[in-house]
Parts: structure tokens; sequence; C-alpha cells
């Protein structure tokens, strides 16, 4: 009986050229599978910092208003709202006066504005609190918060600046909207509302493709840390202000 032969070419494997292909459409496939998971991992970062921001921003935007709206509750006199300016010596006299309300003066990144007759601890707190500070600190190597008196409120606040609307003539209308740095000590007696601005960043860096350019007043803030930056404005009509200006 003759053994079974197979013809040689039955027993013969993949080209060099065939292997070669082959490796090529695999290297396109695995580049083109790198490539959509760097942009999903991409377009998650910015999503994920971009909730962030917004969420932390609505939060301060909101407590922030609601204080505003109430500054000066059972408080007499005309003056329900008062600012201070970011110096030891106006902190130091600030706190000589109302109390041991911010943390220290090296901590404090932005002026303060104080607001009296609130309770610190909300409708339930003690009466006879001297009011609420808010500020931009930070504290432990903690990013800049937005703080209320000496607690930490909101992380990822990087900026507070605050414009101050004033009555100069006593008919009820902001006639200008003026900085700390421009406001008199006659000009407490008249503001009647308050437009703040809040600069809110993620907490991963490199978010970014490049430094953002921000508007003003945050325009000359450095960004190249690469996180995500938004600027949040909204203006409070001091209602107490108004109640006070028509009794006197």
């Amino acid at each position: 009986m003759k053994p079974l032969r197979y013809p040689r070419n039955n027993q013969s494997g993949f080209s060099l050229i065939e292997l070669m292909i082959a490796s090529v459409i695999g290297l396109l496939l695995t580049s083109a599978m790198l490539a959509a998971y760097v942009a999903s991992a991409r377009t998650y970062q910015i999503q994920d910092a971009m909730s962030e921001v917004q969420e932390n921003g609505r939060f301060a935007m909101r407590i922030l208003l609601k204080d505003l709206r109430q500054s000066g509750i059972d408080v007499t006199g005309s003056q329900i709202i008062l600012g201070v300016k970011n110096s030891a010596a106006d902190i130091s006299d600030f706190e000589t006066n109302w109390s041991d309300l911010v943390i220290a003066e090296a901590n404090v990144l932005s002026d303060i504005v104080y607001l009296p007759g609130l309770d610190p601890d909300g409708p339930s707190g003690p009466k006879g609190d001297d009011g609420v500070a808010y500020y931009i600190g930070s504290t432990d190597g903690v990013r800049p918060s937005l703080y209320h008196n000496k607690d930490a409120l909101v992380e990822g606040v990087a900026g507070l600046i605050i414009e101050y609307g004033v009555d100069s003539d006593g008919d009820k209308l902001v006639d200008s909207y003026e900085k700390l740095t421009a406001m008199t000590a006659a000009d407490w007696d008249d503001v009647i509302s308050a437009r703040f601005y809040l600069l809110m960043s993620s907490s991963g860096t490199g978010v970014t493709e490049q430094a953002q350019q921000l508007i003003a007043p945050f325009n000359t803030v450095d960004t190249s840390d690469r996180r995500l930056y938004q600027v949040f404005t909204a203006t409070a009509l001091l209602r107490n202000a108004l109640v006070v200006s028509e009794g006197s």
C-alpha cells in the first residue's frame, strides 16, 4: 500500500507580503481605535469640568443673591452693606469693629463684602450676630474658595468683584455702579443694589487646549494652568435699602 502524498503547495503559510499587509491593517485599526478613545476621554474631561464649574457657579450665585437681597435686615440706620479693602490694615480695622469674621489676612484673596443683620447660621441661628462676610480665601493648600465668614462655602471660586449701585439723588434708581476703590464714606448710605462677578475654575488642569482669554473684569487673570474658567455675573436689589429710604 502506497503512502498518501500531499501537494507541496497545500502546506505553505502566509507570504511575507501578506504578513506586512495584515500588520499595516492592524496598525491602522489600532490607531483609529486609539484616536477614538483619546477623543472620547477628552470630551468627557471637558464635559465633566464644565458640569463642575456650572454647578458650583450656580450655587455660589444663589447664595450671594439671597443674602445680598436680605442684607441689612433688622439694622437701624441707612448703611446696610459695607465693602472692605484687601489690605492688612483695613481687615484688622474691620475685625476690630465687627468682630473676628475672617481668616488670616494673608489668605484673603479678594475684597470683603459685609452684610450686616444676617445670622451666620441662617434663620435658625442665634439672634444678635453681627452679620455675614463674603470673600475669596485659601488655607492649607486648598484651592481658592468662596468664604462665608470663616467657612469655605464653594471651592473653585478664583475671583470675586463687586460693584455697588449708588442712588445719589434719592429717586430709588441706580445712578452709577462703583467699585470699592471709588466708594466714599457717604456713598455707603446710598447703595441700593450690588452687581457681582464670580470667576469659577475647574479642579482639573490641562482641560483646555490653550490658556483662555477671559472677559473683563478678569481679563488679566493668568490662565496658563489650562483649567476651565467661566465668569458668572448677577445683580441684586438690596430690598432693605429701599425700606430704610422710605422710612426715613
